[in-house]
């Protein structure tokens, strides 16, 4: 059927004059939002810096950037989930799980594999759940919220299965002491966040994906009369989901010098909830990885301010929760505006 219809429609490019002047809105509103979560960082580290005299410390700002790495690497994910109109709940059992396999196939007590070849098979097994996300999504028509949220229990017992419900430890030295590695001062956790942002960031903004992931958020139906290729763009969305939250996995295991059962326990809310804060719309069509990326920051610098203040960590919950109700109710009323 679809094969039919591209042969009636081919593929080509949105035309320029809606989706161009649609586009330029989305670009307004990004940017605005960018604006105000940059706004909101500054008062809050300048608020920080003149209330405590450790806040602005090497160790404390390092550390609050390694905080942010792995969930915001995790809500890059997301984000292109979410601008695709779809969600995945899946993204922390999966971090879960590759973290376990890459600290199975590497610990001395374990398969004791060399450090390159397991990290390749982690990645390459983590990218495969995204393939079946995307079967089971597009081929089955499985609503994404019910098809990750069965593989985030799927995940979660085959994680404690591998692992017989035990952290997995002694790991390859080199391959633990990269999270602690620096480059001109950058930790190297927060690099790789940081190139994978950029890189994401100008797929989003620039390539034919990218402009075909925020079509199909904004309207399936219109995605299809256009010529794009839905089963092609769903699986690539879902893959690179998978491939990412990979990577999030194998630093955590790095950072941790282990693996646990519960990996990346509660990892998806925090991802979505950075998505959503930076502007992501769950309604689809609409997000950035840069105000993912400063959303992302913002959490992350709230619960360290938290820790300063001496704050319930109780308390802090319901502060992230009445954030990321805000960042939904604003969103919702720019959508009535329109």
């Amino acid at each position: 059927m679809e094969s039919a219809k591209n042969m009636k429609s081919p593929m080509v490019t949105p035309p320029a004059s809606a989706p161009v002047r649609g586009g330029e809105r989305k670009r307004v509103l990004t940017l605005s939002t960018e604006l105000v979560l940059l706004i909101i960082n500054l008062v809050i580290i300048i608020a920080m810096s003149l209330i405590t005299d450790s806040f602005l410390s090497v160790y404390n700002i390092g550390n609050l950037f390694k905080q942010a790495s792995i969930i915001g690497i995790i809500a890059i994910s997301s984000t292109m989930v979410i601008i695709s109109g779809g969600i995945d709940l899946s993204v922390g059992a999966v971090t879960g799980l590759t973290a376990m396999i890459a600290a199975v196939l590497m610990s001395s007590d374990r398969m004791g594999m060399a450090i390159l070849p397991a990290l390749l098979i982690t990645v390459v097994l983590g990218t495969l759940i995204g393939v079946y996300h995307g079967f089971i999504i597009y081929d089955f028509h499985i609503p994404p919220f019910i098809a990750t949220l069965g593989s985030l229990y799927i995940l979660r017992g085959v994680i404690k299965l591998i692992s017989e419900a035990q952290t997995i430890a002694r790991l390859p030295e080199a391959f633990t002491t990269f999270s602690q590695g620096e480059v001109l001062g950058i930790p190297n956790m927060v690099i790789v966040w940081l190139v994978l942002a950029v890189i994401a960031q100008f797929i989003l903004s620039n390539g034919t994906f990218g402009r075909n992931i925020y079509v199909i958020g904004s309207s399936r139906e219109v995605a299809r009369l256009s010529g794009i290729k839905m089963r092609q763009n769903t699986y690539a969305i879902y893959i690179a989901a998978a491939f990412l939250c990979s990577i999030a996995g194998i630093l955590l295991t790095s950072r941790l010098a282990s693996a646990v059962p519960g990996g990346g326990g509660g990892y998806e809310m925090a991802a979505i909830a950075a998505a959503v804060v930076g502007g992501a719309s769950l309604s689809g069509a609409k997000g950035s990885i840069v105000g993912t990326v400063l959303g992302t920051f913002l959490m992350a610098l709230i619960a360290n301010a938290g820790v300063h203040l001496k704050i319930s960590p109780f308390l802090m919950e319901i502060i992230t929760g009445a954030l990321l109700t805000i960042a939904v109710v604003i969103d919702q009323l720019r959508n009535r505006k329109r």
